[in-house]
């Protein structure tokens, strides 16, 4: 708990630079998160011969990353992505059919491909999301939002789910989690979801504010049972071992992953400012 404690006061404050300052530093930032990442992902595939190959797949997933950065609206971001997609995809089936003599073709390809699009092309969202919108705030303001009601997300199922938690949610994929955790989750995304709402300029109205918090407070903790499942069948505890107390990048991004993304589109496509 010590080493936890000690990783997240370094680690938020760096986080909520990048943030804050925006370009290039985000980009590097998630840029660097993005490569750990993919390497993390890949090595949940246990094989006993080929190894996937992580530079091919950081290479891909920073593609999503400059894309992100360069892009200037969800259209531009959506048709280059794809066409990233599309050719990474196709480089990889070329690796797998001129190197991979393993196990498990079809489960080898879904790492190989799935790896640089979970990793890369949904974190990639917090760099267009930072560049969202009129004032220069905007942007900045919902990214904080969408990582400061994700963590009250995390912080409130950890806290009700120890401290009341009986029934268990997913025993198979996550013995830990419970409803009563994952109900306590919701609501604090809720309740600061409000409380950002008055602090930060987010220019929409409260309700809307408290729906994206609940969308938030839900597709998180469903980002976290599917990190769990790949861990679960890659017989893992933890993704990796480069945050003291913490694991890997994915253990820490599992929820982010897809929060982030969940908020870009909501307030892009559906609460257009």
């Amino acid at each position: 708990m010590l080493r936890r404690v000690l990783t997240t006061m370094v680690g938020i404050p760096i986080i909520l630079a990048a943030i804050w300052w925006g370009s290039p530093w985000l980009a590097i930032l998630v840029a660097i998160a993005v490569i750990l990442g993919v390497q993390e992902f890949y090595h949940l595939f246990k094989t006993t011969s080929v190894a996937l190959p992580t530079m091919l797949g950081s290479l891909w997933a920073l593609a999503f990353v400059v894309v992100g950065q360069a892009s200037s609206d969800l259209t531009n971001f959506l048709t280059i992505s794809s066409g990233i997609f599309f050719v990474g995809a196709f480089v990889s089936s070329l690796w797998l059919i001129a190197f991979y003599k393993g196990p498990g073709l079809t489960q080898a390809s879904v790492y190989l491909i799935l790896g640089p699009v979970y990793v890369g092309f949904l974190l990639s969202h917090a760099i267009i999301l930072r560049e969202t919108g009129a004032p220069e705030n905007f942007g900045r303001d919902w990214l904080l939002f969408a990582l400061l009601v994700t963590f009250a997300t995390d912080t409130g199922a950890f806290l009700t789910g120890r401290s009341i938690g009986l029934h268990k949610m997913a025993p198979v994929l996550s013995p830990n989690k419970t409803w009563e955790g994952a109900i306590g989750g919701f609501a604090l995304a809720i309740l600061v979801s409000l409380a950002l709402g008055q602090l930060l300029d987010l220019g929409l109205l409260r309700w809307q504010e408290a729906l994206i918090g609940a969308t938030v407070g839900v597709v998180s903790q469903l980002g976290d049972l599917s990190e769990s499942t790949l861990k679960r069948v890659s017989q893992v505890k933890d993704a990796g071992s480069i945050i003291p107390g913490h694991g890997g990048i994915l253990d820490r991004l599992d929820s982010l992953v897809l929060s982030i993304p969940a908020v870009y589109y909501l307030i892009s496509l559906v609460f257009k400012p």
